[in-house]
């Protein structure tokens, strides 16, 4: 009997484990989608043969996009429009446009499927919609006391992981505000000393990790800014050291699968950029312990599924950099392309490829990961923007966190 109940424990851990692991990567469509900011088209790529099999209509310079959990249908934000395409990612056909406001910039779906948050660089103002009938449900909208303000008023926003609350940022203000799902009513409003760019909610839903621009008139540096969600306030503040005349901007950050470390970007303001450091944080430790130099503009450190890799993507060159998660090492730079914007990249389910756009040169290509090179480019269209092939609630995770890791 002692054996048998051992044997039932042992058989019951291995299960779990299983299971939990098999969460680290979300399902993976079966088809790759890009959209083309100039085409206006929304292209499909079978990976199996690495070739475009077809295209459907979006808005005007639609740029960024989320599937959702079921991998069902495709939101993409018309970041020079009003609108949002709503795509069918089964039959690739164009579904409709829903008017939510002016300049939509990230539709983002929960991680439970249930809705569909739309925010904008034109106004400070995020629409919830029902992800099943794509009615609007809510409205978030704020006035801007800046009224000097040039540029975005919103940018990214992101959930915590048991869809209980949203980010949004009022740039103008430098306020960032958490909103309840499915309310829109604001839980609380945090105080920054530029604007937020990016916020990263840890696992456990207890922490979110926001990623402040800085400003370089000012003498601000980029920062990372580590708030508790019980009480809404911030823990520590950890500034971004950067090189003698870098240019100034903090964007996108991400921690590795094991909880162990975050990476952050300095990627430098648009469209000289002008940012190349990458500082690696210590999460329990929460200080930096390395920085690396990544290419002209580098904005994204995304993870590969296995999570060995973080691949760094940037904005004002065509090189990207793969990187020793664990270590920090810079292990290669690749060339990607010949223009100057390599911003996103996705990888398969078992991360032996990658696929990376350069919005210059309006492709796709094909990354063999482990020989670490290019070995295929596909034209998409002009402006060959995000690509994914799963659901994100940030860009650089592929699929969903390891469940209950904690920091």
């Amino acid at each position: 009997m002692k054996n048998n109940s051992r044997l039932f424990r042992f058989l019951l851990i291995a299960f779990i484990v299983i299971s939990l692991s098999s969460l680290v990567y979300a399902a993976v469509a079966k088809w790759i989608f890009v959209p083309n900011a100039a085409s206006k088209t929304l292209s499909f790529i079978d990976p199996q043969k690495d070739m475009v099999i077809g295209h459907c209509e979006t808005g005007p310079t639609g740029w960024l996009a989320c599937l959702t959990p079921d991998l069902k249908k495709i939101y993409v934000g018309e970041n020079g429009g009003d609108s949002v395409t709503v795509v069918d990612a089964m039959t690739h056909k164009t579904l409709k446009h829903i008017k939510t406001g002016k300049n939509v910039k990230h539709p983002l779906v929960t991680p439970d499927g249930k809705y569909v948050l739309i925010n904008h660089t034109g106004e400070v103002k995020a629409v919830l919609l029902d992800a099943k009938t794509d009615k609007e449900l809510k409205t978030f909208a704020v006035d801007h006391a800046n009224k000097e303000q040039k540029g975005p008023l919103m940018m990214h926003s992101a959930f915590t992981w048991d869809s209980k609350y949203a980010f949004v940022q009022n740039y103008a203000d430098k306020k960032s505000y958490v909103l309840n799902i499915p309310s829109l009513e604001v839980a609380a409003t945090i105080d920054g000393d530029s604007p937020a760019h990016y916020f990263i909610p840890t696992p456990d839903n207890k922490q979110v990790w926001i990623v402040y621009e800085g400003n370089d008139a000012a003498k601000i540096k980029p920062s990372v800014s580590i708030v508790d969600l019980t009480t809404f306030k911030e823990i520590k503040k950890i500034e971004i050291p950067t090189a003698e005349g870098e240019a100034i901007e903090g964007h996108h950050g991400i921690f590795t699968l094991d909880g162990k470390y975050f990476y952050f970007c300095n990627r430098g303001p648009g469209p000289k950029f002008g940012g190349s450091t990458v500082a690696v944080i210590d999460v329990a430790q929460q200080k930096i312990i390395r920085t690396i130099k990544g290419a002209n503009g580098v904005g994204h450190p995304y993870l590969t599924p296995d999570g060995k890799y973080v691949v760094l993507t940037p904005y004002g060159s065509n090189v990207i950099s793969i990187v020793d998660a664990k270590t920090g090492l810079k292990l290669k730079d690749i060339a990607v392309g010949n223009g100057n914007h390599v911003g996103h990249i996705v990888f398969s389910a078992d991360s032996k490829k990658a696929y990376a756009t350069n919005a210059s040169d309006g492709a796709l290509y094909v990354i063999d990961m482990q020989t670490r090179e290019v070995v295929k480019g596909i034209p998409t269209g002009d402006k060959a923007a995000q690509v994914i092939n799963t659901y994100t609630n940030l860009f650089e995770v592929p699929g969903v966190y390891k469940s209950g890791h904690g920091h």
